[in-house]
């Protein structure tokens, strides 16, 4: 993103105590001025949002979310105006989103595409023979890929809900560029197809893997398609041509190559992860296939290998029972947090200064990053915990399990504040935009957002019935 303010540290010194008021000027992506507040420097940003949104109260049924930005950097809540370096003659900018939409795939033949801050029905997609299990959009939201059970794909217009296209299949997997020109597809063993997205006719077949595939993605500008193979090798292949650009893959002792379960894009898109049946994890630059790192201590098969947000580290999940944190550079332990069961996953703190673990005993468990002690324990799932992830402010955590429950434990204590289990069994539990809320949906075909801090359900999206197999927001 290109600077859309001005730090002005270098004009005016910061306040001297925190109960020295000052002037900020407050402007729109355009540049027109909005106002001037007066600040203080134990303010919360919290309380800046809300001064501002008051006075753009005009906007906010176009415009319901907004970020505001100071210099490159989207203010967090969770901060005071003197902690980002806010000062006298300082220059924030409200940066007006449009609403964001939620999109759910059901068992009852459709996939719904819903207004998020309104409930409201947008589109439906419909027309399926059996349940739709995903949908992948493109980019600018126009066109949307539906999977169903039965292993057929469509293609939609996203506004109209009309149905452009459809391939029966069978295929095992598919996904859309951002793009909106290719579609990627994968059948049951170690084909991957490419088809073009306006009309669904095949243009290339990708058949240079012998074995199965594990994982096919696009990059995230649609160009290039990725994918991994339990042979040991991943490839990456020029979207246009067919063409395989490059290789990545390691020997082991003897010359065999090691077996690799999945391959994804760093953060910013220039490397290659890739998850290795030894239990490492080796990091690839992506144009020249070299090897940067291998993040290895792990005596079992990884289950998840994610980098976090600023592309330095590098967080693996492991049958061993043991999460570890390695620098992405180096490929140097910096850490290792001892769950004393199989892992399902594990997931960085929104501030990165905590790791949060999933596992097959039905407990997730929360640790430093620095020292690895054990900080809190979440239990009493009856089944393995899928997913673990902690709120924006790190007030709460949520946990989903494949036992269909999922529940709301306060960070601090370790106590569960809510079971939604006796709202049904949940299908998908997920933060919502902002990370204070939840969504969650539901096999009775229900989906809603609950508020922790009411301990409420505040909005419901209507017009399934039957189970939710899946929820994007786009």
């Amino acid at each position: 993103m290109t600077s859309v303010g001005s730090r002005s540290r270098s004009r005016s010194p910061r306040p001297e105590t925190e109960t020295e008021t000052f002037d900020v000027e407050v402007k729109l992506l355009s540049g027109e001025t909005l106002a001037t507040i007066k600040v203080n420097a134990a303010d919360p940003v919290s309380q800046l949002r809300e001064k501002i949104e008051a006075l753009d109260v005009s906007e906010l049924g176009t415009f319901p979310q907004s970020a505001l930005m100071f210099g490159r950097h989207e203010l967090d809540l969770g901060d005071t105006a003197g902690a980002v370096g806010l000062c006298q003659g300082s220059v924030l900018t409200l940066l007006r989103l449009p609403p964001r939409k939620l999109c759910t795939a059901s068992e009852d033949g459709t996939a719904r595409i819903f207004e998020l801050h309104t409930g409201k029905t947008l589109s439906i997609l419909g027309g399926h023979c059996s349940a739709v299990v995903s949908v992948t959009f493109s980019e600018d939201v126009t066109r949307a890929l539906t999977t169903t059970s039965s292993r057929s794909i469509a293609m939609y217009d996203a506004s109209s809900g009309v149905q452009i296209w459809r391939v029966l299949g069978p295929v095992q997997d598919a996904c859309l560029a951002a793009d909106g020109r290719r579609v990627l597809v994968m059948d049951s063993h170690s084909v991957v197809g490419l088809l073009d997205a306006q009309t669904g006719r095949l243009l290339t077949n990708l058949v240079h893997h012998a074995y199965y595939v594990c994982t096919a993605v696009f990059s995230p500008d649609g160009k290039a398609l990725l994918t991994s193979s339990v042979e040991g090798f991943a490839r990456l292949f020029d979207v246009e041509t067919g063409g395989c650009l490059v290789t990545f893959g390691r020997k082991a002792t003897g010359g065999r190559s090691v077996g690799m379960s999945a391959a994804s894009f760093s953060p910013d898109a220039t490397k290659v992860l890739a998850s290795m049946y030894d239990g490492s994890a080796d990091l690839y630059d992506r144009t020249s296939g070299e090897r940067i790192c291998s993040c290895a201590g792990h005596k079992f098969s990884l289950r998840s290998c994610i980098m976090s947000p600023d592309g330095k580290k590098i967080l693996t999940a492991s049958k061993d029972g043991t999460s570890k944190l390695f620098c992405a550079s180096s490929g140097e332990c910096l850490g290792s947090f001892d769950a004393e069961a199989v892992l399902c996953g594990a997931n960085f703190s929104p501030d990165l200064s905590k790791v949060l673990t999933a596992a097959q005993d039905g407990v997730a468990k929360l640790f430093d990053t620095h020292s690895g002690a054990c900080l809190q324990e979440f239990p009493d799932h009856s089944a393995p915990v899928l997913s673990a992830t902690m709120s924006f402010d790190g007030t709460w955590v949520l946990t989903s399990s494949s036992d269909l429950e999922a529940k709301l434990f306060e960070t601090n204590t370790g106590r569960c504040l809510r079971s939604f289990m006796e709202n049904g069994f949940v299908t998908c539990a997920q933060w919502a935009p902002g990370g204070r809320q939840l969504l969650l949906a539901f096999f009775s075909g229900k989906v809603a957002v609950f508020d922790p801090a009411s301990d409420r359900f505040v909005q419901e999206f209507v017009g399934h019935t039957d189970c939710v197999h899946s929820m994007k927001l786009i």
